[in-house]
């Protein structure tokens, strides 16, 4: 989940909380409100009807209805009973119906005087009088009609204000956040562009105060010193290198003049012969250091075109086969019927790839040979490169694409440990993959290298970019 996102809900979920707390506090303010309301409109209906009693000594119903006819409760479904101080019924307005009551109530009534509680849909009030030195119970039941439908109108309301403020309040708090936050997502468009050819040139903000132009002045300023860093240890290990192949090749040049303009014994010779390796091996680590100092991918793309796999594979098996003389390679390509055999990619390149993937068969294999099956399909073409040698430790599987790393097989054999991570770092350059597999029942080495076939969209793009 992006940042943008993560603020947005957090924002908006807040919000909706208190937002929802508030309809809340809003809906039982107006809930007790009518309570209280109500309340006080039953204990106006008894201290009428109390006025009544005393002043009308016998009581009837008609005198009843005449004497409240003008007075407006707004009470619905009206009920009043009547009781004398021995809890006796003395008058009612229930019709057709048994008149009933909770003697607890009533008992309740001489200590408490008031008791309000609810039963069903209705509201009872009851209330202790003292009337011309006579005690009276009184209970009046009612419904808030009105009342609670407002109620219920208000907790919809409340309701569908609560879900139209959500909706609202996620969809703007999105876009204000994407609004603010687009300098950023401009800054990440800037930082994913650079690689290691501009390292040069700074990101670009127009904001003067604000964090993001803080944090832009920051990356700068690290890409400042990652610029002077990188320069530095590219040109060192380019002088480097070229400073110590002008030594080694006229070491090398004496070393074959010496064996051969001289009639040297079998130990010297032996130890012209250790020599010349030991000055071929260091050689060769120049070499490897230079190359992976040289790697670049956005400039080695602008030399990629499009080869032949067989015919850099070929070539690369005859400049091994110079110095192995005895290596055998087995080549079969399957998969489709008409193969193209196409790759955008760097001749030179893919070729010290398979050179190397070659010398280490021809110096680890149990005999001289090679085996290379190429698979094309619609939209890969895949290497697949096996040689039969000792095996290697499950540890040494693990770091078989790491630099300087050498396996228990390797202790008796020059090298450098650098050719594998030279052809990891061709292949990454080239976005193709490469994995080694083994088969210890056969002792074999796999090496498979797995590689995109360009459409002719994507070739015409990358055409046009060079």
């Amino acid at each position: 989940m992006t940042l943008k996102k993560k603020i947005a809900i957090s924002f908006s979920i807040a919000f909706s909380i208190l937002f929802g707390i508030a309809m809340l506090i809003i809906y039982y303010a107006s809930v007790d409100f009518r309570n209280d309301q109500f309340r006080q409109r039953l204990v106006d209906k008894l201290d009428y009807i109390s006025h009544y009693i005393a002043n009308t000594p016998s009581f009837d119903r008609e005198s009843y209805k005449t004497y409240f006819q003008d007075i407006e409760d707004g009470l619905f479904y009206e009920d009043v009973i009547i009781l004398d101080k021995n809890k006796k019924l003395i008058f009612s307005t229930v019709k057709d119906k048994t008149i009933t009551w909770d003697q607890r109530i009533i008992n309740r009534l001489e200590n408490e005087k008031r008791i309000f509680y609810k039963q069903d849909q209705y509201e009872i009030l009851g209330k202790y009088y003292l009337i011309n030195k006579q005690a009276y119970y009184l209970l009046v039941k009612a419904q808030d009609y009105s009342g609670n439908e407002k109620l219920d109108h208000l907790a919809i309301v409340l309701t569908i204000l609560f879900l139209l403020s959500a909706l609202l309040i996620w969809f703007f708090s999105y876009n204000l956040i994407l609004r603010l936050l687009s300098p950023l997502d401009r800054l990440k468009k800037d930082i994913t562009q650079i690689n290691a050819s501009k390292l040069t040139n700074p990101v670009k903000y127009t904001g003067n105060t604000d964090e993001i132009a803080v944090l832009t002045q920051a990356f700068n300023t690290m890409l400042k010193r990652l610029s002077n860093a990188f320069e530095s240890q590219k040109e060192f290990n380019s002088s480097a290198s070229h400073e110590l192949r002008t030594p080694l090749a006229r070491m090398s040049f004496q070393l074959e003049n010496l064996r051969h303009q001289h009639q040297l014994d079998e130990e010297v010779s032996h130890v012209l012969d250790n020599i010349s390796k030991e000055t071929h091996h260091l050689s060769e680590v120049t070499n490897s250091l230079m190359l992976l100092s040289k790697f670049d991918l956005a400039t080695l793309q602008t030399t990629y075109q499009e080869e032949r796999i067989d015919e850099i594979i070929f070539m690369a098996y005859e400049k091994v086969v110079k110095a192995f003389p005895d290596l055998q390679l087995d080549f079969s390509i399957k998969g489709i019927d008409d193969p193209k055999l196409i790759l955008f990619c760097s001749a030179q390149l893919i070729e010290i790839a398979f050179v190397n993937l070659f010398k280490n068969a021809a110096l680890y294999s149990y005999r001289p040979e090679v085996a290379v099956v190429i698979h094309e399909s619609t939209n890969q073409l895949k290497v697949v490169v096996s040689s039969h040698g000792a095996p290697l430790s499950t540890n040494d599987q693990k770091r078989i694409f790491e630099a300087f790393s050498r396996g228990e097989n390797a202790s008796e054999i020059t090298g450098s440990g650098l050719g594998l991570r030279i052809v990891k770092r061709i292949m990454d350059s080239h976005q193709a993959y490469i994995e080694y597999k083994a088969n210890l029942q056969q002792s074999t080495h796999i090496f498979v290298l797995k590689f995109s076939i360009p459409t002719t969209k994507n070739t015409n793009i990358l055409s046009n970019a060079q």
